[in-house]
């Protein structure tokens, strides 16, 4: 599946993914894609996404139309507003199989984004959860490995991408479904 992570310390906030791409059992290296990169810059944004690789498709897709911009969001309320408006262009134009919805609460969007920018993290998940994200995250497969990797490098004098690295090779270490390289994205933070 993947890793990808997001870690803010000092003012400064990181997003970092491996490159893996995977089919079932099936996997392709970054040297066999033209774009294994996990972080989709969106205006002044960055945006990381694990789950299906036609995500990625989609999302381009959806911000290259112009019809759907993504709002400098500054706290839940705005992401979980604009999630709702992508969810039913998801379902409408890009006909998201939402699943039977019969053990569910609500229609599941079929990823998981993370959303960086000058305000801070925020992660948007599968089942409509949306939240802000104090010191650090991670999703996919690998993530209970980059968590532990980042819980034990953030209290010492570790810079934030120094986190995010060994958070994302903690996941490439230990994960069958993720591979380095590492792509990192960072940015000042508007505190």
């Amino acid at each position: 599946m993947s890793t990808l992570v997001m870690v803010e310390k000092d003012g400064v906030a990181c997003m970092a993914a491996e490159t893996l791409t995977t089919f079932g059992s099936w996997k392709q290296l970054s040297k066999y894609t033209a774009r294994p990169e996990k972080i989709l810059r969106i205006g002044e944004s960055y945006l990381g996404l694990v789950g299906l690789v036609a995500s990625r498709n989609v999302l381009e897709s959806v911000f290259a139309a112009g019809e759907l911009q993504l709002p400098e969001v500054q706290n839940e309320l705005e992401l979980f507003e604009f999630s709702r408006k992508l969810h039913a262009k998801l379902k409408d134009e890009y006909f998201l199989n939402t699943g039977d919805g019969n053990s569910e609460a609500y229609e599941s969007t079929q990823m998981t984004l993370f959303l960086m920018n000058r305000f801070g993290l925020f992660g948007m998940y599968a089942n409509r959860t949306v939240e802000q994200v104090q010191r650090f995250a991670a999703v996919g497969s690998g993530a209970g490995f980059a968590l532990g990797a980042m819980y034990a490098a953030y209290e010492v004098d570790a810079q934030v991408e120094d986190i995010a690295r060994l958070g994302v090779e903690a996941g490439a270490e230990f994960d069958e479904a993720s591979q380095g390289p590492i792509t990192m994205k960072k940015l000042k933070l508007d505190r």
